[in-house]
């Protein structure tokens, strides 16, 4: 409350823009006073602050060391972490949002460590998360695994690993894996350095990467999917919906077929629709719970919009 004629320095629970409302209805020979314009400075100083230090809110404590992956755009962005075992991803909230554990491997190897987690690289299911591990055996020889969530094995190279011998150095200044100008994902692995002879061996990939040029990648992941570079479009209605959901759609430049996918608040699949060239689907609701939901329209394994719409009255 600003008192007359000075300003009590006094912040209660109204808002900033209560604030300003306040003060602007002094007069106009108060406003124009210097002790007042500098005390009006101050109380509006210490309102935002305040205002920013409540923005800051826990979401909750695990006893983990966890880590942010953003290189898996169907699902989302999602925390992790790993053992000897097994790798846990955990959604925004910190509930679990899936467990992939390591199938064994042959006498005398070890799991060292994860390297990427990808969605449509390793195969062409962007609904199946991918796990690329790094194996050791007794004598320090360093392998690559490729893991998908389902405990499938999809690559095991036991001599080779990424390039340059390892380290999440090489990860993210000289990645293993890379788009070719010809558009093929590649993976490029050599021989451990202190292992000679040196050998190198270069895979083409069956699915594409989530960025064209991943040398500024994360420590696990293969960078951030841009969307900027994708042409499709998405619009959905009504919104909020309660019954059925129409959706308009526009595949990307030279898509004839797509896939539109719908993950609950938890980034939980709960709907997979084939499309067949651009036009209009709908998408019944009735039995979802209230709720935000995320509507992905995919074409070739990538994601080229997402749109969010809510469930309930």
């Amino acid at each position: 409350m600003v008192s007359d004629p000075f300003v009590d320095l006094r912040i209660g629970t109204g808002s900033v823009s209560e604030l300003r409302g306040i003060l602007l209805l002094k007069s106009t020979n108060m406003r124009h006073s210097p002790h007042f314009k500098n005390a009006v400075t101050c109380l509006l100083t210490l309102a935002t602050c305040s205002g920013l230090r409540a923005q800051i809110t826990e979401v909750g404590t695990l006893p983990e060391l966890l880590t942010v992956v953003r290189s898996i755009p169907t699902a989302g962005v999602k925390l992790y972490s790993y053992d000897q075992n097994s790798l846990t991803m955990y959604n925004l909230d910190l509930s679990v949002f899936a467990t992939i554990t390591y199938p064994p491997l042959p006498t005398g190897y070890n799991y060292f460590a994860p390297v990427y987690l990808t969605e449509s690289t390793f195969d062409n299911d962007p609904l199946s998360i991918e796990l690329m591990m790094l194996t050791t055996d007794t004598s320090g020889v360093t392998g690559t695994r490729v893991i998908r969530d389902d405990g499938t094995v999809l690559f095991d190279e036991p001599g080779y690993t990424i390039s340059g011998g390892g380290g999440y150095d090489d990860v993210n200044d000289r990645p293993p894996l890379f788009t070719g100008e010809d558009g093929i994902a590649y993976m490029n692995l050599t021989t451990y350095p202190i292992n000679p002879p040196i050998s190198s061996k270069l895979y083409q990939l069956p699915g594409s990467l989530p960025c064209f040029d991943c040398a500024t990648g994360w420590n696990l992941g293969i960078g951030q999917h841009d969307l900027g570079t994708n042409t499709g479009e998405l619009s959905l209605f009504p919104n909020p919906a309660t019954d059925q959901l129409t959706v308009d759609y526009t595949l990307s430049s030279g898509a004839t077929n797509g896939r539109l996918v719908v993950l609950d608040a938890l980034g939980k699949l709960v709907a997979n629709i084939s499309l067949n060239g651009s036009g209009r689907t709908h998408v019944p609701i009735s039995g979802y719970p209230s709720g935000t939901y995320s509507c992905v329209l995919l074409t070739d394994g990538q994601r080229q919009r997402s749109e969010r719409f809510v469930v309930g009255e």
